[in-house]
């Protein structure tokens, strides 16, 4: 087995984990209220906290990854996670509890931002597909986490997917991490202009910010409506994350036929068609399904999608990508927290409204600036 082959797999492995961590959160809300004794007005601070370690994570990793050895950065990210995720159905402690969350997100913050990183530069300008593939294990993840904790509960649940990073960490001893690009190769494409990078990053804070309040949320969404049990509630989320498996899949093929800025577009309105799907029938579960079922499948190929169209235009180093992935950990730190409150205030209407609001923005911003960028007007040659 060559070495690019064993990096993939190690990196798709990871990120079957990265999956399946962050979709255990939503299903399992209640549960860890229960532990900790709180009420659900301060759940949205798991999210919060998670988010912030998340963007920690993200921007330290961006800059270990271009100076150390990317596979012991991404073993111990591994492990740390594991060790955290075991303890945490011991914990019956809110603040301790808010703690363990910082902790795994910074660890998962990494790991996100590493895996990216070297999987471009390990397959450079034909990244894309290979990204799409990536992400696709992360949905499969995605899907496996809240059947997992539907059947097994909190606690066993939490040790299962601890023990599952256990052999994937030990994988990373035996893989020679890819070089990051080098000067000369940057060189050949223009460095984007602040501002124009500013606005990417608003872009994937909205792409992010949205998955996780619409994963987080979904399940206390369908709950609270009486639109679902705990159970039908739980394999919703599971469903949601079907769309995004598809969506992945079928991003694979379509990010090497068709231009990567109209895919990114049809997706982003294809999100607000599954939206408008849900508001306009409030009190039914059977468009509630059909439109999580488009709205992951819509969401799965914008952000790897998004960052292989950055990457092919414009020079994006260690440190650039760092700040990209804490973006979108400032969106998964503000959104849920934002909609919990929004929703216990307003009603639980107020995920999709918010939701509907922010992508639409999102699709205005991306057309606007990537036509730029494809015009040469975002980026300068110093």
């Amino acid at each position: 087995m060559n070495l690019r082959l064993r990096q993939t797999l190690a990196y798709y492995a990871s990120y079957f984990v990265l999956g399946a961590t962050i979709a255990s959160l939503g299903p399992t809300l209640m549960y860890l209220g229960t532990n900790t004794a709180t009420h659900t007005e301060v759940w949205g601070l798991f999210f919060l906290t998670r988010s912030a370690g998340y963007l920690s994570g993200s921007l330290l990793g961006g800059k270990l990854f271009q100076r150390c050895n990317g596979s012991l950065i991404l073993g111990i990210a591994l492990l740390c996670s594991a060790a955290t995720l075991g303890i945490l159905p011991l914990i019956t402690t809110f603040s301790l509890l808010l703690a363990a969350m910082f902790l795994i997100g910074a660890c998962e913050g990494g790991l996100d931002v590493g895996c990216n990183l070297q999987l471009v530069w390990a397959y450079r300008q034909s990244s894309a597909p290979y990204l799409n593939g990536m992400f696709l294990l992360a949905a499969v993840g995605g899907v496996f986490s809240p059947l997992l904790f539907s059947f097994t509960g909190g606690a066993w649940g939490y040790w299962a997917l601890a023990f599952l990073k256990l052999p994937i960490a030990l994988l990373f001893c035996f893989i020679t991490p890819p070089s990051p690009h080098q000067e000369e190769t940057d060189r050949e494409r223009s460095n984007l202009k602040p501002v124009w990078f500013g606005l990417f990053c608003l872009i994937v804070l909205i792409y992010v910010g949205g998955e996780v309040s619409f994963s987080g949320w979904l399940y206390s969404y369908a709950f609270t409506l009486n639109l679902g049990t705990a159970r039908s509630a739980a394999m919703l989320t599971s469903f949601y994350w079907v769309g995004i498996l598809l969506g992945r899949a079928a991003a694979i093929v379509l990010t090497r036929r068709f231009a990567l800025r109209r895919l990114v577009l049809s997706c982003l309105s294809g999100l607000l068609v599954s939206l408008g799907m849900i508001l306009l029938n409030p009190l039914s579960s059977s468009w509630l399904w059909v439109g999580a079922l488009g709205f992951g499948f819509c969401l799965a190929p914008l952000f790897p999608t998004t960052f292989a169209f950055l990457e092919r235009h414009a020079a994006v180093s260690g440190s650039l990508a760092g700040i990209l992935w804490a973006s979108g950990s400032l969106g998964a730190m503000l959104y849920p927290w934002f909609i919990g409150q929004q929703m216990a205030q307003g009603g639980s209407l107020r995920l999709m409204l918010i939701l509907g609001i922010s992508f639409g923005v999102a699709w205005m911003l991306f057309w606007w600036v990537s036509g730029r960028l494809q015009r040469g007007l975002a980026t300068s040659s110093s």
